[in-house]
């Protein structure tokens, strides 16, 4: 009897230490799911399909990646549905710096910055100011005397109270001590119509939206200058200290296993490599910025502390 206990409790032992290995070793063993907060066709949306295309060759086993669109509630509706899959590593979510860092002030969604564990972060997307390309400023210092001298008389459209371009624009204000009047439109393809249109007089928008032809780009609100327009300036360029940046990145359910995180985390950096993904990524006027989970997840917290105070600021939240 004391062999046979000895014997089972040295083959305990050997089992014990598997099933954490044996969890990844088969995954992903199935087709993984990529919920996009985002109506199907805008940015967002085709650089999430831009990695589906790709990130099964970089995977173990060679899955599918499916993109699943569920927009609505202001992007609330798709980071709920990611919060609450199951943490098995078959459901992923895409989110842009809007969902994560900013809804969640608002007290409408149910969740926080912190409630999904941080994968990787895949680009930043510059938010910019742009004028007609027949405007009377060639740079951002003309405008910026323009502004000075003529308190209150510069408009500008943008994406909705609230939206990132808003802010950005809010933040410029704040910080150069200038008074400008925003316009909000529902939709940055309406904000940018207006612009072209001459009913506003400049609009803040992704910079993938600029038109050499239609449109001049003022300045860059972002820390860093853009891949796609490098001579722009940054706020910082032009002695404006503030920024604002914009990310993608992939977030999981809160709890996924470390080791599907990291073949997740890994297949997709590879696919920042693909030749097709940074021909394409460049085309839409998205910058590759990588950062690993941690690192992203403190990317995620400093937007949202600064989407506070700014909404703070503007009278959005109390």
């Amino acid at each position: 009897m004391k062999k046979t206990i000895k014997a089972l409790a040295w083959a305990a032992t050997l089992v014990l230490p598997v099933p954490l290995a044996a969890q990844a070793d088969d995954y992903p063993s199935r087709s993984i799911e990529m919920i996009v907060p985002f109506a199907p066709g805008g940015s967002t949306d085709t650089s999430a399909r831009l990695f589906a295309s790709v990130l099964g060759k970089y995977l173990p086993n060679n899955p599918d990646v499916v993109v699943v669109n569920k927009p609505g509630g202001a992007t609330t509706i798709g980071m709920t549905a990611v919060m609450n899959s199951d943490p098995d590593g078959y459901t992923i979510g895409l989110t842009s710096n809007s969902p994560i860092a900013l809804q969640p002030h608002f007290g409408t969604a149910t969740y926080s910055w912190d409630s999904f564990d941080p994968v990787i972060k895949l680009v930043d997307i510059p938010q910019v100011l742009l004028v007609r390309a027949d405007a009377e400023w060639e740079t951002f210092e003309e405008w910026l005397d323009y502004v000075k001298a003529n308190p209150g008389t510069f408009t500008y459209s943008t994406p909705g109270n609230g939206s990132t371009s808003d802010l950005c624009m809010s933040l410029l204000a704040e910080t150069a001590d200038i008074d400008i009047r925003g316009i909000p439109y529902d939709s940055g393809g309406k904000a940018m119509a207006a612009m072209l249109g001459g009913n506003v007089q400049g609009v803040a928008t992704f910079q993938g939206n600029a038109d050499d032809a239609q449109t001049r780009v003022l300045v860059n609100f972002a820390s860093k200058r853009s891949k796609k327009h490098p001579d722009v300036p940054t706020l910082k360029d032009v002695g404006v200290d503030a920024f604002k940046n914009a990310f993608i990145g992939i977030i999981a359910p809160k709890g996924t296993d470390p080791e599907k995180i990291t073949i997740l985390h890994d297949a997709f950096k590879q696919a920042l490599e693909d030749p097709e993904i940074v021909e394409a990524l460049d085309r839409q006027a998205f910058d590759i910025s990588y950062e690993d989970g941690p690192t992203f997840g403190e990317t995620i917290k400093a937007a949202y502390d600064q989407n506070g105070v700014l909404l703070k600021r503007a009278g959005l939240i109390n």
